[in-house]
């Protein structure tokens, strides 16, 4: 009669299978993330939010004229969103470990970019512990204060806040990337299969 020792079975084929099946298991939830990355930059690169801010202090787009950077009182040549876009870029990672030494299990772990991490790397240039990410979406103060006008003491160079009321406009909050992330997750879910 032949005895087959299952414990010791199960274990060598672990172990000769197990880097294999890792290395494709990895390369499978790398290409996905990376996939789900672009995804990601794509969106926050289109989003009328950037576009606004990028196209500058000279652009008119809020009512009644003036640029959302000058609203929010960026400095001339300040570029807020490429360090939001850097953040994101370099904040999805992807940590793969096996769980036990002897089974071709694998768990891994997705760091994603958080709120308090994206608020503190965008702090609106006038009011120290505001981030104008925050400001966007629930609506940026100060418009019916804010002055088209060429000016020295402008941080932007194109735009001052004045005392009195000179519009009637109103900017109100806009979803920007507290929806990027809401996709960002669905896409991660389904790209990863983790539901």
């Amino acid at each position: 009669m032949v005895q087959i020792n299952m414990r010791g079975l199960k274990k060598e084929i672990a172990q000769q299978y197990s880097r294999k099946f890792k290395k494709q298991v990895e390369r499978k939830i790398l290409a996905d993330v990376e996939k789900v990355k672009k995804q990601l930059i794509d969106e926050f690169n289109s989003h009328s939010v950037t576009t606004d801010i990028e196209a500058g202090p000279s652009a008119s787009n809020v009512p009644g004229g003036g640029s959302l950077f000058a609203l929010i009182g960026f400095e001339a040549g300040d570029d807020p969103t490429q360090r939001l876009r850097a953040f994101l870029l370099s904040s999805l990672k992807v940590n793969i470990k096996n769980i036990g030494r002897n089974d071709v299990e694998f768990s891994f772990i997705l760091d994603l970019p958080s709120r308090e991490d994206m608020d503190a790397i965008s702090p609106l240039p006038w009011a120290a512990g505001r981030s104008w990410l925050d400001e966007v979406e629930r609506g940026v103060s100060g418009l019916g204060r804010f002055l088209v006008k060429q000016s020295a003491s402008s941080r932007s160079g194109t735009a001052i806040q004045v005392d009195g009321q000179v519009r009637q406009s109103s900017l109100s909050g806009k979803p920007y990337m507290s929806q990027i992330i809401k996709n960002l997750l669905k896409n991660l879910t389904s790209t990863l299969d983790l539901s």
